[in-house]
């Protein structure tokens, strides 16, 4: 079995079709951040957060925390001497998040019809923390949270979404990500001990494992750090960390973060050009070799293989001007090219 994994694509569906088109595979796995924004504009996305800062403090201040931030305001605009300028940014804020919801569906629609032009092969989505809930949306029937698909004898499950809420993303169309204490009672800890997968799909990665944030340290999944440890997982697919990118095997498990797809706005305002995705060769339930890919120009391009010799993987650097500036954090293309 050939797979190809693609996460953090944010919105870069034309290069999903490319990617498709370019290279054939049995399973195709496009994983969260499927969207970038639900909005049109950054401008709008702006505001959109601004009213959410706004009413976060307003439900701190009246002790409503346990209400999600979409119910506070509804029940807020019930009040009849709400002030003027609360009713006019209660009103603006649920007019946006029902625009959000259509957008997103907007989005998924035209990503769907990408999808199922796929030549050959299964392709299944993931959604991250700037992704709606997948169950809603036209791509319901590949969406891997919560759910396990079998093909060609490997079980395939996902757990989406990501710990903390994102900003400018509506709180409750999002994946609701369930973290608990990281024991069996964990929501993703059951599902994934009750579907047994050989390859599990998650948007945020496990604790201590491509999951390094500065400042904040480690932060991945304490849960899924210990289903992966005590089951035979063969695979594990991260994302989310674009940075936290590479190959690491622990406990028998493979891991791996191809870095991210789409293009990216960071946060000093310039563009990080992405492209990258694996390719997995899959025999007899066992890993054989993997690719670090990227696709740039209409073409794809090798950085580097990954092969298990001798109980060790070997890393074999092919493009080392590519590799280079991926390992610099820095763009390699052409501007034409990116």
């Amino acid at each position: 079995m050939k797979l190809i994994y693609a996460t953090d694509v944010h919105g870069s569906f034309e290069r999903v079709r490319e990617l498709l088109r370019l290279v054939p595979a049995d399973v195709y796995i496009v994983a969260g951040d499927l969207v970038d924004i639900p909005f049109y504009t950054v401008r709008t996305a702006r505001r959109y957060h601004d009213l959410q800062t706004y009413f976060h403090s307003l439900r701190r201040d009246r002790g409503k925390m346990a209400a999600s931030l979409d119910d506070f305001v509804a029940t807020l605009l019930e009040e009849p001497d709400l002030p003027g300028e609360v009713w006019e940014k209660g009103a603006r804020f649920r007019y946006e998040t029902m625009r959000a919801r259509q957008i997103f569906q907007k989005h998924y629609r035209l990503l769907e019809n990408i999808l199922s032009l796929a030549p050959v092969g299964r392709t299944f989505t993931l959604p991250g923390n700037h992704d709606m809930d997948l169950r809603q949306t036209r791509l319901r029937r590949r969406d891997l949270h919560l759910q396990c698909h079998e093909t060609g004898g490997i079980r395939i499950a996902g757990y989406g979404g990501a710990a903390g809420n994102t900003p400018g993303i509506p709180e409750r169309l999002g994946v609701a990500y369930r973290e608990g204490p990281g024991g069996e009672g964990d929501e993703m800890y059951r599902f994934f001990a009750s579907a047994q997968p050989h390859i599990v799909v998650v948007h945020q990665p496990p604790y201590g494992i491509l999951d390094f944030a500065p400042p904040m340290g480690e932060t991945g999944s304490h849960a899924l750090r210990r289903y992966c440890d005590r089951h035979p997982v063969l695979l594990c697919l991260t994302g989310h960390l674009h940075d936290q990118w590479g190959l690491e095997e622990v406990e028998d498990t493979v891991y791996l973060n191809p870095s991210h797809f789409g293009e990216i706005v960071q946060e000093n305002g310039t563009i990080a050009e992405g492209g990258f995705f694996h390719e997995v060769e899959i025999v007899n339930e066992k890993i054989g070799l993997v690719r670090h890919r990227k696709l740039a120009g209409g073409a794809i391009h090798d950085l580097a293989w990954y092969e298990l010799r001798e109980g060790a993987w070997l890393k074999v650097v092919v493009d080392r001007e590519r590799y280079g500036a991926l390992l610099r954090g820095v763009n390699c293309e052409p501007p034409e090219e990116a």
